[in-house]
């Protein structure tokens, strides 16, 4: 296989280097050598390294020759520039390479060799005794047209023989080389620059000159069968610019598997390049037989090229270089193209793209490298000189074609003492150069140096085992030194198959068990880790064996114990040095083998079905109960019992098998703190409460947990309180759901919801009530308010309203408070003052307002209980506060019984029902702050008498004895009417009458009454009374020239009638001092209670107080 090298290609935007999209996994070294790379240096100025090639010398000498193009160098005696190539030796030295001898005659008349490039193109021919070939693309002829001389450069090559000397006898070195007509003008050879790429084969030598015709460009084939020379050529096609031949490559089994095709780049075609495939005519030219065009313009497709049977089917397979593809948005510098050969023929649209970096010249130069691993599939060389100090891609392929990330990338920052730069701008491979089976690489730069980069040996791990025994483990038959055995076995070869290698190797393996648990459920003996690293020393050792031990406790027993194993090979320590040092004791493991990580499986011996798999039937049911395990009621939210069982019972022939690792976890609202749970130690509490309930849970089995709350977080707005419960099992069951268990937060009352008592006797007057229990019998209604939940504070308060029935709608006393205690005390003072009547803002949602009263005849004929909603009591609201919503309240009001109310009004019934009720409520301003408002009903039932116990017999002495005191009694109150028998009356007809009058209303009245008020009027001839004869307004003055008398007191309204024939009865004199009950549902004070004061008689008790304040009733006021 022969090497070329072109013409400098156009320069790159500046050289400005960033790193790419490349992608170089395990690249960072594999097979090719960066430890003892043998490195030449050449004369600074020459260009030395533009164009490398791999030699093997037989001929007089056994031994391998890096050849190296200079084509700026000078000739060491007379200075001209003429280029060169050098043969470097394999040695530690750098500076030992030889100028090969080329004479060259210096004939101006005739030719110029001055700046002609030779050493642009150097090559081998790779076979024994091959040849060697160097090119000089710029070399001139000069022919002379009278006394003007005219140039043409046409280029010309040189060969020589093996052992790098000219050979007479050989007709390769002795045939002239130059193809191109240099008496033509440039549009046909006249300056086709010949040798811009060269090489040569077995029998074929081959030349590329891209100045022919105009630049369109020409490519050259000279065969030689024996005395035969044969030439062949691509013909003119009046294609200017193009540059074919700017590239070539010769090769069988491309289109055609006996005969060669030539491949020939053409950068410039139609602005994107193309690659054209030539094959031999009948005319001796090469014709048209492909062409591939470049994807791009200005990317410079076809400006490197390479040859290589990629995925080893027998046919040459194509790579195309664009050192100038960019992609923008990914920041991509230079591409190459793989076109995949299917028996002969290639698709227009390549098979792979592979991409460098931004401004890397990925791409400029390729080189198929051999089976650089000796795994059987040629290897591809990509450079890129560009990026950095420049770099070498190594591209490993398979059945499937080329891969598409590089196995190895090689810096020049990597090699040598100081960094190289343009690392990568030429490249030749495939040929084994240190004897070690395996192909080497050559790079050279535009820094003066090239290094040679050796492939080490390539170690195949053979006879690999790997056992895990049992391969289902029963834990009650392990023992405390082992439960497994994990058996590794190991051999290896070199890749290259040679039988000699016998290095002794160091292999590391790692066993790693249960490793995506933690904690693992076993460990290795001899020690408390899962994961063991041992040694294999090859070829001696062949197998090991480890102990594996199953942990206590261990809960997962459905899932598998996984074991994986990988290895790796152990390198011996190295420093960088320069030579060729042997690398056979350097070997690398074969990439595909050293990430391997095999994995075992060691199963539980477990009771499920003969998948073995297991499929549960968990269930689950909770219930609130109280420590007796009775249902609790959903209002008592004090300490709270939740009752969980759970089953596992089969309901069909495929469930019901045990399930493995059953937990039970208890998800708690921050208003529940979980306190205990029975059984004892079933549970532990964090942020859960988490519950074992078995591992396994077996068939048919049964448990039962009581998990005990405290409520310590229930607000006001807390309607319900949530628990969620969720079964979890290792083993399959797909129907397993979070249960909620909940608890309805309530706010109640309590309260005594049936009294009785009674009434009898006469009719008693306000001024005869000297005490409370001169009113009537006494009454308690007991309340019980229970709520839960933290204080609000000044954002709200709850209070306990009374909706009390206080009478009827005629005005008269119904049921007279007295008191009220809250938690047995008075009530004590609150700093906000009495509690709020109806004049105060009610609860929302609240009738505000009077319930009409039913006509009097209605009411002294209903039989239906006293009650406000009914209209036939007349209800008074007050309410109190709860000084500690977070502890029970109670409330006890203390109320009598009106005696004489009942006696007037329902003397004819057995027994009267009176209705009240209690609410409680919420009043706050926060409107996220919301509770339901709770409503009681409260009654006593009031019957007409008690059942009268029969007198006791009393002594006939007692009998006697108050006869005569009596009888001496009466004696005196006569004796003292007859003395006082001539006192006049003190408030005599008018005088009386008006002062009566004054002292009850503060007004003056004229005299006499109208007949509306004399005795006997009816109540119809009073609503014709005068208008001055009703009640007037407070601050009323007496007639002109009137004189009230002065204010006195009146003993009582019986009294009066009896001084006074002309005074009506107390209800009409009600009437007209304003007591009526409409008057004293407007605002005005009750009429009982006003005559007592005002007539000066002892008022009845106070009524209830709130707050230490007497409250007199107000009108009603009630929440809904």
């Amino acid at each position: 296989m022969a090497r070329s090298r072109r013409l400098l290609p156009p320069p790159l935007p500046g050289l400005l280097l960033g790193l790419g999209p490349v992608l170089l996994g395990a690249a960072a070294a594999f097979n090719l050598d960066r430890t003892f790379p043998v490195l030449k240096e050449g004369p600074a100025g020459a260009l030395f390294g533009f164009s490398v090639a791999l030699h093997r010398q037989t001929e007089r000498l056994e031994r391998s020759l890096l050849l190296v193009g200079a084509p700026q160098d000078a000739e060491p005696v007379n200075g001209t520039r003429t280029g060169a190539v050098y043969a470097c030796p394999l040695s530690a030295a750098t500076r030992d390479c030889q100028r090969l001898v080329i004479e060259l005659k210096d004939e101006p008349d005739k030719a110029i060799i001055e700046d002609m490039w030779l050493g642009v193109t150097v090559a081998s021919q790779r076979q024994p005794a091959g040849r060697v070939l160097a090119c000089a693309h710029r070399y001139t002829r000069v022919l002379w047209s009278g006394a003007e001389a005219q140039r043409r450069m046409v280029g010309r090559c040189y060969i020589r023989g093996n052992d790098l000397r000219l050979d007479l006898g050989d007709e390769w070195q002795t045939y002239h080389n130059e193809m191109c007509n240099a008496n033509t003008d440039t549009d046909e050879t006249g300056m086709c620059q010949m040798g811009t790429s060269a090489g040569f084969s077995a029998n074929i030598i081959y030349f590329g000159a891209p100045g022919a015709y105009n630049w369109q460009g020409t490519d050259y084939m000279l065969q030689r069968e024996m005395w035969d020379l044969d030439d062949f050529s691509y013909p003119k096609e009046k294609i200017g610019n193009i540059y074919i031949g700017y590239t070539a490559e010769v090769g069988s089994a491309v289109l055609q598997r006996d005969d060669v095709t030539m491949v020939t780049g053409a950068p410039r075609y139609e602005h994107t390049g193309a690659v054209l495939l030539l094959s031999r005519g009948a005319q001796r030219t090469l014709n048209r037989s492909l062409l591939l065009p470049g994807p791009q313009v200005g990317s410079y497709f076809g400006s490197a090229l390479a040859l290589a049977d990629l995925n080893n089917d027998g046919w040459q397979d194509l790579v195309v270089g664009a050192p100038y593809y960019f992609e923008r948005k990914q920041e991509v510098g230079g591409a190459v193209f793989v076109y995949m050969n299917e028996a002969g023929g290639f698709q227009q649209l390549h098979s792979l793209i592979l991409t460098g970096p931004s401004y890397s010249g990925f791409g400029f130069a390729l080189a198929s490298i051999g089976d650089v691993n000796q795994d059987g599939f040629q290897d591809i060389a990509v450079g890129a000189p560009f990026e950095g100090p420049g770099k070498v891609y190594i591209y490993h392929s398979s059945a499937e074609g080329l891969r598409d990330r590089p196995q190895q990338v090689i810096s020049g920052s990597d090699l040598g003492p100081t960094e190289m730069k343009t690392f990568g701008y030429s490249l030749s491979g495939g040929l084994d150069m240190d004897g070690n089976s395996y192909p080497d690489l050559l790079v050279g730069s535009l820094s003066e140096r090239i290094v040679l980069l050796r492939a080490r040996p390539v170690i195949n791990i053979l006879d690999k085992t790997f056992t895990v025994t049992p391969s289902k483990v029963d834990p009650a038959q392990c023992t405390p030194k082992s439960c497994m055995t994990v058996t590794l076995c190991f051999s290896y070869n070199q890749s290259a198959g040679d039988p000699s290698y016998k290095e002794r190797i160091t292999l590391q393996y790692t066993l790693e068990a249960d490793k995506d648990r933690h904690p693992p459920r076993v460990r290795f003996s001899g020690s408390q880790s899962a994961t063991y690293t041992g040694s294999f020393s090859m070829p001696a050792t062949r197998c090991q064996s480890q102990e594996l031990l199953l942990l206590d406790n261990v809960r997962d027993k459905l899932h598998p114990i996984v074991l994986s194993m990988n290895y790796s090979l152990l390198e011996k320590p190295r420093k960088f040095q320069l030579g060729p040092h042997s690398l056979d004791a350097f070997p690398v493991l074969n990439q595909d083998q050293s990430h391997e990580n095999e994995t075992k499986v060691c199963r539980f011996q477990k009771e499920c079905g003969s998948d073995n798999q297991c499929y549960s039937n968990l269930q689950l049911q909770s219930s609130w109960v109280t420590e007796q395990s009775q249902p609790l009621p959903s209002r008592d939210v004090r300490k709270l019992h939740l009752s969980i069982n759970i089953s596992n019972v089969p309901t069909t022939p495929w469930n019901g098998e045990d399930a493995h690792e059953a937990l039970l976890n208890v998800t708690v609202p921050p208003s529940l703190l979980p306190s205990s749970v029975r059984p004892s130690g079933a549970c532990t509490f964090g942020d859960t409460v988490l519950c074992e309930l078995g591992n396994p849970f077996k068939r048919n089995q049964r448990a039962e947990l009581t998990i005990t709350f405290e409520a310590i977080g229930i607000m006001l707005d807390t309607r319900e309180v949530v628990v969620w419960l969720d079964l979890s099992t290792q083993s399959t069951q797909e129907d397993l759901q979070p249960v909620l268990a909940k608890l309805l937060v309530d706010y109640s009352i309590q309260a005594s919801s049936h009294i009785q008592s009674y009434f009898s006797g006469i009719v008693v007057g306000e001024s005869a009530m000297k005490q409370e229990q001169d009113v009537g019998s006494p009454l308690t209604f007991d309340f019980q308010v229970t709520t839960k939940g933290e204080s609000l504070g000044t954002l709200g308060t709850i209070l306990l309203g009374f909706e009390w029935p206080y009478e009827i709608p005629n005005g008269k006393w119904l049921l007279y408070p007295t008191e009220i205690l809250v938690n047995g005390n008075d009530t004590p003072p609150l700093p906000a003052g009495p509690c709020p009547t109806a004049g105060v803002p009610q609860p929302p949602g609240t009738a505000r307002g009077l319930m009409g009263p039913r006509s009097p005849w209605l009411l002294a004929g209903a039989r239906g209980p006293r009650r406000c909603s009914a209209g036939t009591a007349r209800c008074v609201w007050f309410e109190c506060p709860l000084l500690h919503t977070q502890l029970p309240s109670s409330f006890s009001l203390r109320a009598r019984v009106w005696n004489s109310t009942f006696i007037e009004e329902f003397r004819d019934f057995d027994r009267v029902k009176v209705t009240g009720t209690a609410t409680l409520f919420l009043r706050s301003q926060v409107p996220t702050i919301t509770m339901r408002n709770h409503t009681v009903r409260f009654s006593v039932d009031v019957d007409s008498e008690l059942q009268e116990e029969q007198p006791a017999e009393i002594a006939l002495w007692l009998v006697l004895v108050s006869v005569a005191a009596g009888l001496l009694l009466l004696g005196l109150i006569i004796l003292l009417l007859w003395k006082v028998r001539g006192v006049p009356n003190p408030l005599p007809g008018e005088e009386g009458v008006q002062e009566l009058l004054w002292d009850l209303t503060g007004s003056c009245h004229p005299w006499p009454p109208p007949p509306c008020l004399a005795r006997g009027a009816r109540d119809s001839q009073l609503e014709d009374c005068p208008h001055s004869w009703k009640v007037p307004p407070v601050g009323g003055r007496c007639p002109p020239g009137g004189q009230c008398p002065p204010g006195r007191k009146i003993p009582s309204w019986r009294g009066m009638r009896k001084r006074s024939r002309d005074i009506p009865s107390a209800s009409w004199a009600a009437k007209i001092l304003g007591c009526a009950p409409e008057a004293g549902l407007d605002g005005g004070t009750s009429f009982p209670v006003a005559a007592l004061q005002g007539l000066g008689a002892s008022p009845c008790p106070a009524p209830p107080t709130c707050r230490g304040v007497p409250r007199t009733p107000q009108p009603l006021s009630r929440p809904p």
